[in-house]
């Protein structure tokens, strides 16, 4: 089997030959007092992301909210890197987050919208600091260092588009050839699929002959995009031919490794009683948070997160004194 994670496939290693042909993003470096920043256990948002919140004289419950004067000493602040996310923000009206080949959709539980579409600092930060997926990213970034292809740790912002599901594949290729082509979204019937599936494994491999085939470096790997009309599809990412990072979707990997004919079989769900579990309901809240909120509980997800960040000030603050006594 082809090893996970490969460099080819980290966002900024290929989008900028596939520019015309993908969505539009802006790749930011992150620096290292960011990545620190995010690989360190403890929860306190930079203080640019907290300044709205902080204007507010009190939480839900009536409590005075943090000082900010205080919070300041010891939150972090990363004014540059934070401006460039918010001019970003500011140009695309709402973005999508992701790292070098990952999204932090484990982590959406913490965002109010329940999705990674971002329209704040506080929602990019909040993110970032709770997905498991961006650590392990930016831990598989720090391995590839001393390798053939060094990478660095990218945060990637795309302009947010309300994607509809029946439109997203997951495209397979092997030997350079293109063999498989899946519906993305296994979770649920879409009758479109069934009524335009000829003119959608055309439209798809139309693109790979003509903008992808001889152009991407591996001869192994998988291919997302959209087809959100006749003639009109766009990359969203590449990944490798792993089973471990890259699911089949509606083809297992036995399938794929012994497909020998060349043309890219299509598959779909043809009836609702075909439908699989969504994985992305594997990615919920935690069950003490979710057990938290109660009916009529006004307390919000922030108040909890800014609550714990007066917790942490106020104990460093008694073992400052502690040291000092």
């Amino acid at each position: 089997m082809i090893s996970d994670l490969k460099p080819e496939c980290s966002f900024p290693s290929w989008y900028s030959k596939f520019r015309k042909d993908t969505l539009e993003a802006t790749i930011l470096h992150i620096p290292n007092d960011v990545l620190k920043y995010l690989e360190d256990d403890a929860f306190f948002l930079p203080v640019e992301a907290t300044k709205e919140s902080l204007e507010n004289n009190e939480w839900a419950d009536g409590s005075p909210v943090i000082n900010e004067e205080h919070s300041s000493e010891l939150q972090p602040t990363f004014p540059e890197f934070s401006q460039k996310i918010q001019d970003v923000i500011d140009e695309y009206g709402a973005v999508f987050i992701k790292s070098n080949w990952k999204s932090p959709s484990d982590a959406t539980w913490v965002a109010p919208t329940k999705t990674l579409k971002c329209k704040t600092l506080e929602e990019v930060y909040l993110l970032l600091k709770s997905s498991d997926r961006i650590a392990k990213d930016l831990s598989n970034v720090r391995d590839h260092a001393d390798k053939e292809i060094p990478l660095e740790s990218c945060l990637i912002l795309k302009q947010w588009r309300d994607i509809n599901p029946c439109t997203e594949f997951r495209c397979f290729v092997l030997k350079n050839d293109l063999i498989a082509i899946s519906q993305r979204d296994i979770s649920q019937y879409h009758s479109y699929n069934e009524s335009e599936k000829y003119n959608i494994r055309t439209d798809i491999k139309s693109l790979f002959m003509e903008h992808i085939k001889d152009k991407f470096p591996l001869d192994d790997y998988s291919f997302d995009v959209i087809r959100y009309k006749k003639d009109k599809v766009k990359i969203i990412d590449f990944g490798s031919m792993d089973e471990s990072s890259t699911k089949g979707t509606l083809f297992t990997y036995e399938e794929l490794l012994n497909q020998i004919d060349d043309t890219p079989e299509f598959r779909f769900i043809g009836e609702e009683i075909g439908i699989q579990p969504k994985p992305p309901n594997h990615f919920c809240i935690p069950q003490e948070i979710n057990e938290f909120f109660q009916p009529n509980n006004s307390t919000t997800l922030l108040d909890i997160i800014q609550r714990e960040v007066e917790n942490q000030r106020k104990e460093q603050e008694r073992l400052n004194s502690n040291v000092t006594s």
